[in-house]
């Protein structure tokens, strides 16, 4: 019998054009799918949820998460003096595969209780053989969406005897796991520009018909890829605020995307590329990056985005003209981000910048359910009537109240559904214990 639930009267954004936001409105889920989207539904028989004064709208989507550092939450609490390079990476040399399991498992959940049905989670820790399947048998126990980048980056020396045997255990992660119609999608991240391998591991994940994600974090480095015939749709660039107009040119003429990590590239580095970036017509995607320095939340970092932006909005206005009064006047492209916008890159943006917006991003009946429920919250919703705006401006982490992924309902009421809190518990003092005393 086919499993049905009905979420009734809730304010509807589904990022769908064609269907538009609801006041109010039901969303019908059956069989993991989204079957219908309107007023009134008549769903006998269904479970229901009761989402009045709650706003309705596709799960959010998080680009660029490296949850394997979740079990040392915190370690590095300021980036500029660069201790995450000198002090925390190095750390990756004393983990075991359980630990990317603990991590995973705890960072799974916690990005599900902040809303996220769907995150890339960049492995830039895969040492050897079972580092990547602990770290994606943790996801699937989870139940969060996942895309695992299955990282070339990895720190040496490490269990791999040869260059071999890593593509041989990237090949296997995919072939086992890789599966468009489930949770588990498979994509590579290659090493930077300069690192020895890089071409090999494009040609790879081409040939497995993966898209891939490079570190940028240097002028000319899509130049020179560009120079070398790499460049393309399948391969994103992560970071790059130092990318020159002339880069982003050739990156919107190949239809290359960018992932910015707002709370990691605002600290100290040139954060302009995002207006730079959209004026030119790349895709601009969002993640949360580093769980050793900043929460697992993706709506946190959207609105760490909108005030940043506007900051970056007014300064560059006022550099290149005269500015009367204490704003620039409102315009094309000024303010450069909305919460409209930003809500849309996070969830139908992100979506088909993955290839995955066959399948996800909006709430349009025939794909699939993963739907995210905010509390409009104890104070009141907003006068104003764009639910957007009150998202991202008017609610906190406490106000998540439902998160479906694929139909299932993985956190109801604000609380996590199949999470064990003394095992997390347990789990996160085994790895810091072990890791950080081996230290």
């Amino acid at each position: 019998m086919a499993k049905r639930t009905l979420i009734k009267g809730a304010q509807v954004v589904t990022m769908d054009d064609a269907l538009g936001d609801f006041a109010e409105a039901d969303i019908l889920v059956e069989d993991g799918v989204i079957r219908a989207v309107g007023a009134s539904l008549d769903a006998g028989g269904a479970e229901t949820i009761d989402a009045t004064d709650m706003i309705a709208l596709p799960g959010i989507i998080d680009a660029h998460n490296c949850l394997w550092q979740t079990v040392l939450r915190g370690f590095v609490p300021d980036l500029w003096p660069g201790s995450y390079f000198s002090q925390f990476l190095p750390l990756r040399s004393k983990f075991r595969p359980e630990d990317n399991f603990n991590a995973a498992y705890l960072g799974g959940f916690e990005m599900l209780s902040y809303g996220t049905t769907t995150v890339v989670d960049y492995c830039h820790n895969v040492r050897g053989p079972g580092y990547a399947e602990a770290s994606i048998r943790a996801l699937k126990e989870t139940g969060i969406r996942h895309v695992f980048s299955y990282s070339f980056m990895s720190a040496q020396p490490d269990g791999f005897a040869r260059p071999e045997d890593r593509f041989a255990d990237a090949r296997l992660t995919h072939d086992r796991f890789h599966d468009p119609a489930g949770l588990t999608t498979i994509n590579i991240g290659v090493e930077s520009l300069g690192a020895p391998g890089l071409e090999a591991q494009l040609a790879f994940a081409r040939e497995l018909g993966v898209a891939s994600c490079i570190h940028v974090h240097q002028a000319d480095a899509v130049t020179e890829l560009a120079r070398r015939g790499l460049i393309g749709p399948d391969l994103m660039v992560i970071h790059g605020n130092a990318l020159t107009n002339g880069e982003l040119e050739l990156m919107a003429k190949a239809r290359m995307p960018i992932c910015f990590t707002p709370s990691a590239d605002v600290q100290g580095t040139p954060a302009d590329v995002v207006r730079r970036a959209m004026e030119r017509g790349v895709d601009v995607v969002f993640g949360c990056d580093v769980p050793c320095h900043v929460a697992s939340d993706p709506i946190g970092q959207l609105r760490v985005m909108y005030n940043v932006q506007g900051f970056i909005d007014g300064a560059m206005a006022r550099s290149f003209g005269s500015v009367a009064g204490r704003r620039p006047p409102v315009g094309p492209g000024m303010p450069l981000l909305k919460p409209r916008d930003l809500i849309r890159i996070a969830t139908i943006t992100t979506a088909r910048v993955l290839g995955l917006d066959d399948r996800l991003g909006s709430l349009t009946p025939g794909k699939r359910a993963d739907i995210l429920l905010v509390r409009k919250g104890p104070f009141g919703g907003s006068v104003a009537p764009d639910a957007c705006a009150h998202l991202l401006l008017q609610t906190s982490p406490r106000d998540i109240d439902t998160v479906m992924v694929d139909g299932r309902i993985r956190m109801r009421g604000g609380a996590l559904q199949g999470f064990d809190a003394r095992r997390a518990k347990a789990m996160m003092a085994d790895s810091r214990g072990r890791i950080l005393g081996a230290a």
